[in-house]
């Protein structure tokens, strides 16, 4: 049987050890037990996978907290991926402070992983303890550590946490900008349903701190040479994450894991819990097939995140349709109000329409 190729593979690792006070995605606190029995079972999907794709050019392993694994079941999994590794392949791992260590960093490098992903989240102690990630550890000491074995080095920030004041999110950029890596991924904090901050009672900043918030730093950053390529992502030049472009350019990719989701032959799926099903080797997938229509609501979702927008031509080749002659009473008008541009035949947003994206897709889908 011949086999596939498509350019990306996703691995979930839904182990954590802490829940993150804000965390809504699948996850539950590591115990050995399951890690080890979860790992068997992820280990047959790899080597089924095996037989049907190509190696990847892109290979991202997220979570919950892939660096909280034992090194017995890292070691484990990145030799099982071994052959699906593309000679060229951007290779990642998410990892947390509290769980990486010298010998895990060796480990990663040896497997081919070149890339690496750390949830720091924040360097303030008062904002650690509220998202229930209240450790001591010296950041620029982890970082100096990380170096010794990476150059592609993305570090997670949050912000619009309660009552983040000016100085506080200045000192936040400052911090960022000591460690000297080439990608930071900066999320305004958002309280899901069913988390803890949730629970006790916390609320989202409100839309106008949140938009000066986030002007300082796009200013900041972009005054220090990084370039945002996507609403939440900034990057130094050659260091834009090639596994998440793949997503963002509506690109197949493939998926395993409880808690993961994938695209691929037109239909998206997702590996849905509970984890004792996996771990009993059955796999509760959902489907849904991708209409036409579907097909250009994902796309402009994924698309119009990124700082080059669409080709205009690539967009009537794929589609059999003109967005300009589909949507020309919106597209004019927020051309008109500075929030859309059309550039080098590509539509795109603007600074102030990054902002408000989630608006002008709704009028656009």
């Amino acid at each position: 049987m011949k086999k596939k190729t498509i350019n990306s593979l996703y691995i979930h690792i839904p182990f954590c050890s802490s829940i993150c006070s804000y965390c809504a995605f699948y996850k539950i606190l590591d115990k050995i037990t399951t890690e080890n029995a979860y790992i068997d079972q992820l280990i047959e999907d790899i080597e089924k996978t095996k037989n049907n794709f190509n190696p990847f050019k892109t290979i991202y392993i997220g979570g919950g907290t892939p660096s909280s694994l034992s090194v017995e079941n890292l070691n484990k999994i990145l030799f099982a991926l071994n052959t699906l590794i593309d000679k060229d392949c951007e290779f990642t791992i998410e990892a947390n402070p509290e769980s990486i260590t010298e010998e895990k960093l060796i480990l990663f490098r040896k497997y081919g992983i070149n890339r690496i992903s750390i949830g720091l989240e924040s360097f303030d102690s008062k904002y650690l303890k509220l998202m229930n990630r209240d450790y001591k550890i010296n950041y620029f000491n982890l970082i100096k550590t990380i170096k010794k074995h990476f150059d592609n080095i993305n570090v997670d920030l949050i912000y619009g946490l309660p009552n983040e004041t000016e100085d506080d999110l200045n000192d936040e950029i400052a911090n960022f900008l000591k460690l000297d890596v080439p990608h930071i991924s900066l999320y305004s904090l958002e309280i899901h349903k069913g988390t803890s901050l949730y629970i006790k009672g916390y609320k989202e900043e409100n839309g106008d701190t949140l938009r000066n918030q986030y002007d300082l730093i796009l200013s900041k950053l972009r005054n220090n040479g990084y370039e945002r390529y996507e609403v939440s992502n900034f990057a130094k030049h050659g260091y834009e994450s090639q596994h998440n472009l793949n997503y963002w350019h509506d690109n197949e990719y493939l998926s395993l894991g409880v808690g993961g989701s994938g695209y691929i032959n037109n239909i998206r799926y997702k590996i849905n819990p509970p984890i004792n099903d996996y771990l009993l080797g059955k796999r509760n997938i959902v489907k849904e097939t991708v209409t036409i229509s579907d097909n250009k609501e994902y796309y402009l979702l994924t698309n119009l995140r990124l700082k080059d927008g669409f080709s205009l031509k690539e967009y009537e080749k794929k589609f059999n349709s003109s967005i300009l002659f589909d949507k020309k009473i919106e597209i004019e008008q927020y051309i008109n109000v500075g929030l859309l541009k059309i550039e080098d035949n590509r539509l795109k947003v603007t600074d102030n329409g990054m902002y408000i994206l989630d608006s002008i897709l709704v009028d656009l889908i």
